[in-house]
């Protein structure tokens, strides 16, 4: 042990985040979507890669799954060094990847986990987690994580539920806490109108959403679970923390970079890119933390 004081004031207001995921080269998605998500919202952010992808903005070329033993070894480094608030996993690659991460969750005790169950890109191209490894999400990692955020298709996967409306969000968000989650948000971004269901255990909570009239949406399930992880570390209970997320990552979007001849990756840093209003306007600041909460109908 070194002498020399290094919690300084300074550090230890921002709780450190682990993202264990893929790396986007286009850095819309992945662990450089993990990493500004969670510097915007005030955590330090350290990564261990999964993977390396072959993608731009126009979807998945490539999937590179790296070694078990690699990703074991990144894992124990950041864990023997840092005290780790949070931890959030995207993509794994396989089963082997998805079990080496198990087994750190076990050892390492975390308190905070959001787990991002990524299956298959949202524009198409090769899988990103094995046949093995899906089952093994569904039947050993979720009932590990704090909370299971899966899109629309991914909730129809793990639940065996078709879904095409709220109700099937509902339904699978129920069979996924029956199945071991501790907490659920479906993601609906996709649908024709935009509610996330958020379950517990207890009470279904829908959340809901304006349709941004814009495809610059690259990257927004990494950033919504790594949004979460963020609240979650600096001290929040979930349902506020979901809620703080989901309102981060709409603006997010909203600000979208159109870059690449696919959907654009999000704004992060939205916040510190907003134009000075003209001289002599005074704007109200919006800080858009209420989106609509009322609990769904049953």
């Amino acid at each position: 042990m070194s002498n020399h004081n290094h919690n300084h004031n300074h550090s230890s207001t921002f709780p450190i985040v682990l993202t264990i995921a893929g790396f986007d080269p286009s850095c819309g998605a992945g662990i450089a979507a993990d990493l500004k998500a969670l510097a915007a919202n005030n955590c330090y952010g350290v990564a261990a890669v999964t993977a390396l992808t072959i993608q731009s903005t126009s979807g998945v070329k490539e999937v590179h799954v790296m070694p078990a033993a690699q990703l074991r070894a990144q894992l124990e480094t950041l864990a023997e060094d840092l005290q780790i608030a949070a931890v959030k996993i995207g993509m794994l690659g396989n089963q082997a990847n998805a079990s080496t991460v198990a087994g750190f969750l076990d050892a390492g005790g975390f308190q905070r986990v959001v787990l991002d169950t990524v299956i298959q890109p949202t524009v198409g191209g090769p899988d990103l987690l094995d046949p093995s490894g899906v089952k093994f999400l569904r039947d050993e990692l979720m009932k590990r994580a704090t909370v299971v955020t899966p899109n629309i298709s991914e909730a129809a996967v793990l639940s065996g539920i078709e879904i095409k409306d709220q109700a099937g969000m509902e339904a699978a968000a129920r069979k996924l806490v029956e199945r071991g989650a501790r907490a659920v948000v479906v993601k609906g971004g996709h649908m024709e109108k935009p509610v996330d269901v958020f379950f517990d255990g207890s009470e279904v909570m829908a959340l809901g959403g304006d349709r941004i009239k814009t495809e610059h949406t690259h990257g927004s399930g990494c950033t919504f679970a790594s949004a979460i992880s963020a609240q979650l570390a600096l001290g929040r209970g979930l349902p506020e923390a979901v809620m703080l997320a989901k309102a981060y990552v709409t603006k997010a979007i909203e600000h979208g970079f159109a870059i690449g001849k696919g959907p654009g990756p999000l704004d992060h840093f939205y916040r510190s890119h907003q134009e000075p209003p003209p001289r002599g306007v005074h704007e109200v600041p919006q800080h858009g933390m209420h989106p609509a909460a009322e609990p769904a109908t049953r």
